[in-house]
């Protein structure tokens, strides 16, 4: 079998936000109810609002800040947002909030998505290199890695932080292709996410990622923005762990 390297995304698709959802909605959640809001919709339209002013300020005035402090500025927006959504006149609070540090607090605690450790297992038993690309920090995303039980099994973690720039720039790609250099100089380059925009300046040969839901004509339009279907999707990372050593 020939030797391979698989990069993964971290935020999304390694660890999953859900102690964040139930932090949020333990905090505000009858608050977010009464409003027409759910603590689920609200954790995701915040952390994708922090990747894109992450992004552009990664754009605009480089380096961007840590990420983390990007989210834990933008929160109370995102809340505001959502708890004063059905009001067409005003985006005043009548009750402030609360303190959020037990929902920023979760930031350092996100645990394991689905399948994670049986894709790890899978990858590293057939002699893989795993390694873990984030916009995160390296020292938070090694702490994810330890808390799921797999950080024995991650032979590097690349962080936009030691980059200087965000993800989809280039030079994050170019330097998670240099860490596959340098844990297998020859063998195959993968890249794992679970949302398609993080391939799109990733110059290796293979792609793959989780598969979305929906009309599949739909799915199929969407994968055409970027380029066509990934390589390999699967429903959890177990099945993309097994559908990438299928291929090699």
């Amino acid at each position: 079998m020939p030797s391979l390297t698989v990069c993964f995304d971290a935020l999304g698709t390694c660890f999953s936000l859900d102690p964040l959802v139930r932090a949020v909605d333990e905090l505000l959640g009858e608050r977010l109810v009464a409003a027409g809001q759910g603590a689920r919709t609200v954790v995701h339209d915040w952390f994708h609002s922090a990747q894109r002013d992450y992004t552009y300020l990664s754009m605009s005035r480089p380096p961007p800040p840590p990420i983390s402090q990007v989210l834990t500025l933008t929160l109370p927006r995102a809340l505001t947002f959502a708890l004063t959504s059905t009001q067409s006149t005003s985006t005043s609070l009548e009750t402030p909030l609360p303190d959020l540090t037990p929902i920023t607090s979760k930031l350092t605690e996100l645990t394991a998505a689905p399948g994670l450790a049986e894709c790890f297992t899978t990858i590293s038993r057939s002699g893989g290199k795993i390694i873990i690309v984030t916009n995160g920090s390296k020292g938070t995303t090694e702490g994810y890695a330890e808390k799921a039980g797999v950080r024995s099994m991650v032979h590097a973690v690349v962080s936009c932080d030691e980059v200087g720039l965000a993800k989809p720039h280039r030079e994050v790609y170019d330097a998670a292709l240099l860490a596959c250099s340098e844990a297998d100089a020859a063998g195959e380059r993968w890249f794992v996410a679970a949302h398609a925009w993080d391939f799109q300046n990733w110059a290796g040969p293979l792609r793959t990622a989780p598969q979305g839901t929906g009309d599949r004509s739909q799915l199929d339009a969407y994968w055409d923005m970027y380029g066509g279907i990934p390589d390999v999707v699967g429903r959890d990372l177990e099945e993309v762990a097994d559908g990438i050593i299928k291929r090699i």
